[in-house]
């Protein structure tokens, strides 16, 4: 699963706006749907032809799978 944001910007600097933009987007949807569900649109909306354990090692970078895991059980209990 791979997010394009290619088109979101270009020059100098775009790389860095798409990520911040792709970051905030998550962040999004992770206050409105919780993880379980924001994880579920994506793979929804972009059936992705890139490599979803690179998108994931983008997107959670060093995080452990055990703060991975708190965070969502956190989450839920909000939910």
């Amino acid at each position: 699963m791979a997010i394009q944001t290619s088109s979101l910007g270009t020059g100098r600097g775009a790389e860095s706006t798409n990520t911040v933009l792709v970051s905030r987007g998550w962040n999004v949807l992770v206050e409105n749907l919780g993880y379980a569900d924001a994880t579920r649109f994506i793979m929804l909306i972009d059936k992705g032809s890139g490599d979803a354990v690179k998108h994931f090692r983008e997107l959670w970078g060093d995080t452990s799978a055990q703060d991975i895991y708190n965070q969502m059980v956190k989450q839920r209990s909000k939910d």
